[in-house]
């Protein structure tokens, strides 16, 4: 098709050219319409060729092999892909817990990771004992602050001669505050093994070392003035936490919502540690402290709401 078409043209372009008579003596200006006529088959014949090329496949044309159409797709498939820019999926952010555990006065890693973090973004930690530290990041009111690229390599050093657990609730937040991912790992301290004294050696009595809460306990001894709109928001959160059963997640939120002395909140924080209602969720165990409930539920009333009394009855061992 492509060879007859070009043919065609060029014959056509060779054919006596008819002018008027007034212009038959001009030798020049017949040359240039024999050079535009030449011209515009070249152009045809051209055009001829390209629509050919478009509209048969690569497979059918006469004299290419399916190794040349191979090829040709292949060409076409790394230009395209040179031109037009790779789209990249959005990578979302991720906190990876994990408790541990070891002999008291030894520092144990907080373990956490976090994937993927943006940029300025940050690890929130709640719920440690005052007299605890941690090895990177600075303590801001009552949470510690830790840039997100360090948490994996950070460690906390336990009170002195301290014995029983401590739950680090984590928010992993943007560089603008904004809370991504919430979680929560327990560190647990014990006593050392006692030494069995020799038969000949004086025996010097020693104080045990001093045990104490397992669960975090409740850091409300100053309300925080915190926004009603972000107390809300913490709230319903919690909320949503608690029907999935992630009580731990939970509790963080509610913790800090219970800071600016809203009294559902610290009702809501009773109900992660009430052995009954974490019986109801699917989620007793460690837990569940009969103590920090009853403490939570009390502040609750303090604070004005009316189901924390029954809820206090309710928790009360019947005699």
């Amino acid at each position: 098709m492509f060879s007859k078409a070009a043919a065609q043209a060029m014959h056509e372009a060779m054919e006596p050219i008819e002018v008027p008579t007034a212009l038959r003596n001009s030798g020049r200006r017949a040359l240039l319409s024999v050079v535009v006529r030449f011209a515009i088959a070249a152009a045809v014949a051209g055009g001829a060729a390209l629509i050919l090329v478009m509209v048969i496949p690569a497979s059918q044309r006469p004299g290419v092999q399916s190794n040349d159409a191979t090829s040709i797709s292949s060409l076409w498939q790394s230009v395209k892909g040179a031109i037009g820019p790779a789209q990249q999926r959005k990578q979302l952010a991720t906190l990876a817990l994990e408790d541990s555990s070891g002999p008291a006065n030894v520092p144990l890693p907080l373990g956490m990771r976090v994937g993927a973090p943006p940029s300025g973004a940050i690890v929130a930690i709640n719920g440690l004992l005052a007299d605890a530290r941690l090895t990177s990041g600075k303590r801001v009111a009552n949470e510690w602050r830790v840039p997100a690229s360090e948490i994996s390599a950070v460690s906390v050093i336990p009170p002195d001669g301290f014995v029983g657990q401590m739950v680090a609730m984590a928010e992993l937040r943007d560089s603008n505050g904004a809370v991504l991912v919430v979680g929560s790992s327990r560190l647990s301290w014990k006593a050392a093994a006692s030494v069995v004294p020799q038969p000949s050696t004086a025996v010097t009595a020693v104080p045990p070392a001093r045990s104490l809460v397992l669960s975090p306990p409740p850091q409300t001894e100053a309300v925080r003035n915190l926004d009603p709109k972000e107390i809300s928001g913490l709230v319903k959160r919690g909320q949503d936490l608690l029907t999935s059963a992630d009580v731990s997640a939970a509790r963080l939120l509610l913790l800090r919502a219970a800071e600016g002395g809203d009294a559902r909140a610290a009702l809501l924080v009773a109900r992660t540690y009430d052995p009954t209602v974490l019986k109801q969720l699917g989620a007793s165990g460690p837990l569940a402290d009969l103590a920090q409930a009853r403490n939570w539920y009390q502040r609750a009333k303090e604070w004005g709401d009316p189901e924390a009394q029954r809820q206090l009855d309710a928790l009360t061992p019947t005699r």
